[in-house]
Parts: structure tokens; C-alpha cells; sequence
């Protein structure tokens, strides 16, 4: 068996083998010292005290594992969804995975990708046992039965080589879209604060900012009380619908119907006749009014670009419709996401478990306004910086689909 895409070099097929003849089970104890790594989904293995969540240590030191570098280490439960990594050094990990030592004329890098491509991951759940998803688990004396053809060690390490350097591009890409979003945050800071000012094109002064209330700028607008059971990704009814956990995680500040993918209602959705009012403008904010997190409590997002009649706000969501020449598009849907309102925000949300807003409290937050040739200013050079960092997540987003095709050409 050969895969689809193959270097050249190579035109010997690939040798029957199973894991076993690639990997032994390695059950050495770790010891006073090593570091402890974790296993995860998307980054491989890491040192345990880089993630995010405080983790105990699991085990005394003799009991933890001992892996050394080129090792590859599984979790016996999460196997089946890719939670599989190589050791860059000599640590210890919990007695709940598998250390796999690889054998002579083994590519540990090379298996490292293959174990993470879609057909065998779908292999490496059908060797795992349990009674449902949350208790599989993939025990080493299944893992080496599993059958794998096996390629020269010349061929496995030419293509380790090729996707760790479309890993790496990936890699630097994530790198400079986080060091461009950093950069938005900090220039958000100083603009918002007012310590960065813009002038006029001859060079003039703009006036002081002005103090004004989010209700002498907005008034409201009804939305509908549909939930996510009521919307689908088809095109049922022709009205997409914008939904409050959507603005939490996945929508961007300013929204373009275009750009973004919204659902749509189903049609034996249970929905009121809608006015002509009740429909998206541009200029209009909507409001996530619920979440459990801080973070993301009033959330909002600016319509920037929008079909006429096409699109309503849903379940949990406010919509504020700007007054007349008010305020310059774009400039809202920054503004309101500037840390300045979010600690404003903040504090007017109200509940224990699950927090909430209320218009009442939504028309008191205090906003410093500039002059509209300003706020045409700051909107313009945040959205500068927003097109930059988009066009570097579409690369990355190209760069991912393109691996993806390679673990399903390269491998078999």
C-alpha cells in the first residue's frame, strides 16, 4: 500500500507492519527533578506549568513515567482524538498515558503527524474500548496490533521534515497575528484614553472630546427571543439571525454579512411577523445582554455591512439604533469594545451564575465623544490594523486546510 502523494525519491511500497514493530511500551519510572509534561489535542506535548488551568501533579515522582526525548506519548483516553506528542526532553508524564519508545529505523516526528491524520484517528478509535466517547480508552496492547504500512526510515523522515515546515509557517503566522492583535489592544488603549490625538488635515486641533450618555446616542430596537434549536446553516427562510453566543466568541467587532456566517432561521420557526424596523441597519449595534464569564458580558458587535430585510437579532440580544448623524460607522463598534467600556460594563452586570444587562443600565454608561472627522480618524486606523490581521488569519486559515490535505495524501 503507497499513499496518493509521494517525494520522487521513493517508489518502493510501503511494508506491512503493525504499531508494535514501530513501538515499544516503555515503563520506566520517572525521578526527583524532571519536569512534568502534559499531553493535549492542539499543541502536542507541553510542560505542564505552561498551561493555562493549575494542575496538582497526579502521581509521586517513582510513579509518574519517564519519557525521553523521541518519545512519543499518548493519552489513553483521548488517543482516538489526536492527543498524542513527542518529548523535546527528559520529563516525566502522568501514569495515565502510554509512552511509546520507538524502535530502530523509526521516525518518531514522522508518526507524530500520522497519528493526528483523519483516517487514522478514525483506525485509532476502533481499536480503542469502552462503553461510550468519554470512557474509550486505547491500551498499548491494542495500540500494537493496529495495523500500519510502514515506509523506508529515509522516506519517513523526508516527509517529517516537510510538515514540520508547514507546521513551523503556521507557527510564525499565529505569532504575527497575535503580535498584530496585541498591538490593536495597545493602540485601542491610547486612542480610547485620548493620550493619542489625531489633528485635523491642516494640522489644526480637534475640540476637547465631549461627555455623553449611551441613551442620548442610541435609541432601541425589538428583537425576537429565538434560541439555537430554532436556527440551521441552510438557507430555510431567507433571514439570518444573529445569536448572543455568536458575539461571545466569533463574531468580530464590526460585522459584515458578507464576511461573516451567520444562521438562519428554520421555517417552522415559531416567529412573530417582523416590521421593516425590526430588521439589521447598518450602524446598529447589537448587545449579548446574558453570559456566564465577565469576559464576555456585553459583548456587542456594529452591523457595517448588511442586505436590506435580510438579517434580525435573537435570544439574549439588545439592539441599539444609533440617532441620526450621531456617530461615523465603525467608530461604535470599537469603542464599545475599548477597555474603558468594558470596565464600565462590567460593572453594571448583574447576577451569580449567569449574568445580565438591563437598557436601564446600558443608558447610563458614560462615552468621551470626539468630533466626527475624529472618530472617522480612529475608525479608519483600527480598521487598517483589523484588515491586516484578517489577511494573516486567512493565510493561517489556508495554511491549516493545505496540512490537512497533506495528512490525507501523504499518509495512508
Amino acid at each position: 500500500m503507497t499513499p496518493e502523494l509521494r517525494f520522487p525519491d521513493f517508489k518502493d511500497p510501503w511494508q506491512d507492519a503493525t504499531a508494535g514493530d514501530a513501538f515499544a511500551h516503555s515503563k520506566a519510572k520517572g525521578g526527583a527533578g524532571l519536569p512534568i509534561w502534559s499531553v493535549t489535542l492542539n499543541r502536542g506535548m507541553v510542560p505542564r506549568n505552561s498551561l493555562d488551568r493549575h494542575m496538582e501533579s497526579d502521581a509521586a515522582d517513582e510513579t509518574n513515567l519517564r519519557a525521553k526525548p523521541g518519545d512519543l506519548v499518548y493519552n489513553m483516553m483521548r488517543m482516538w482524538q489526536g492527543a498524542v506528542g513527542q518529548a523535546s526532553e527528559e520529563c516525566m508524564v502522568s501514569p495515565a498515558y502510554v509512552v511509546l519508545s520507538p524502535k530502530p529505523r523509526i521516525c518518531s516526528r514522522f508518526f507524530d503527524y500520522w497519528f493526528k491524520a483523519p483516517h487514522m484517528l478514525h483506525r485509532l478509535r476502533s481499536f480503542s474500548h469502552g462503553l461510550t466517547k468519554d470512557r474509550l480508552r486505547l491500551y498499548y496492547a491494542d495500540f500494537a496490533k493496529i495495523p500500519i504500512p510502514l515506509p523506508s526510515e529515509d522516506e519517513q523522515r523526508k516527509i517529517a521534515d516537510f510538515m514540520d515546515t508547514v507546521s513551523e509557517r503556521i507557527t510564525l503566522l499565529n505569532r504575527e497575528k497575535a503580535a498584530l492583535e496585541d498591538h490593536k489592544q495597545g493602540l485601542m488603549q491610547r486612542l480610547f484614553s485620548q493620550e493619542l490625538r489625531f489633528t485635523r488635515d491642516d494640522g489644526c486641533a480637534f475640540p476637547d472630546w465631549s461627555e455623553t450618555k449611551f441613551g442620548a446616542l442610541f435609541g432601541w430596537v425589538k428583537t425576537n427571543s429565538l434560541s439555537r434549536e430554532h436556527l440551521t446553516e441552510t438557507t430555510d427562510s431567507g433571514i439570518q439571525n444573529i445569536h448572543y453566543g455568536d458575539i461571545h466568541g466569533k463574531f468580530r467587532a464590526l460585522f459584515r454579512q458578507t464576511a461573516e456566517t451567520a444562521p438562519f432561521i428554520t421555517e417552522n420557526a415559531p416567529l412573530r411577523s417582523i416590521t421593516d424596523e425590526e430588521y439589521l441597519r447598518e450602524g446598529d449595534i447589537v448587545i449579548a445582554d446574558a453570559s456566564e464569564d465577565y469576559a464576555d458580558i456585553g459583548k456587542s458587535i456594529e452591523i457595517m455591512e448588511v442586505r436590506e430585510r435580510s438579517m434580525i437579532a435573537g435570544l439574549h440580544t439588545y439592539i441599539a439604533r444609533p440617532m441620526d448623524g450621531a456617530l461615523v460607522p465603525g467608530f461604535a463598534g470599537y469603542l464599545l469594545r475599548s477597555e474603558p467600556m468594558r470596565r464600565q460594563i462590567i460593572r453594571i452586570s448583574q447576577g451569580i451564575s449567569v449574568l445580565g444587562l438591563s437598557k436601564g443600565n446600558l443608558e447610563k454608561l458614560t462615552f468621551w465623544l470626539p468630533h466626527p472627522d475624529e472618530q472617522k480618524k480612529i475608525a479608519g486606523m483600527l480598521m487598517v490594523v483589523d484588515a491586516k490581521i484578517n489577511a494573516v488569519s486567512t493565510q493561517i486559515t489556508h495554511m491549516e486546510t493545505f496540512k490537512q490535505g497533506l495528512l490525507q495524501k501523504l499518509f495512508v
